[in-house]
């Protein structure tokens, strides 16, 4: 629990810093110019969204999955991945979250009162939501997602992020 409040603070604390760089940023220049960045990007969210959704789906069965996984471990190529996997979960962990980077543009217009209210709203729903999983996860939710073949957890993050573009494109 504890590495987790540590990696959601470093993911929130990372997304915010991001996102007041681009307040600034279109504060400095135009509010103009952050208008065109969010489309931008929530263009590129919904293309990219949809192409990497539709992608996954077209990935192997489970079933080639599975075998693909067995012939690694029986090769002994796990080994790095497991300790590696660790760090890479950490790392993705405290990645920023750049879809809230749009949001942050959209309240450029309204001030720094909106940047903050967005940053402390997005803070405490981020926090509480990977703690929520977490606590989830440890409790037998894990088991459940264990039986969803990868592709489709995976196709289901990139039609996430095209709603999410979706949604910056219309409330612009």
């Amino acid at each position: 629990m504890g590495v987790g409040v540590v990696t959601a603070m470093g993911h929130v604390g990372l997304s915010i810093l991001l996102g007041f760089a681009i307040v600034g940023l279109g504060l400095l220049f135009s509010n103009q110019i952050a208008i065109y960045i969010a489309e931008g990007t929530g263009f590129v969210m919904v293309v990219g969204g949809v192409v990497y959704g539709l992608n996954e789906l077209r990935k192997a069965s489970q079933e080639d999955y599975e075998k693909e996984t067995q012939s690694r471990l029986s090769r002994g190529e796990e080994a790095f991945g497991t300790r590696f996997r660790y760090f890479a979960v950490l790392g993705a962990a405290l990645s920023p979250d750049l879809s809230i980077l749009p949001i942050f543009l959209l309240a450029v217009p309204f001030g720094l009162g909106l940047a903050f209210d967005t940053a402390v709203v997005f803070a405490t729903a981020s926090i509480l939501a990977l703690l929520s999983f977490l606590l989830l996860g440890t409790t037998g939710l894990a088991g459940v997602f264990e039986r969803i073949p990868p592709k489709y957890n995976d196709a289901l993050v990139g039609f996430v992020i095209a709603a999410v573009g979706a949604y910056i494109l219309v409330a612009g």
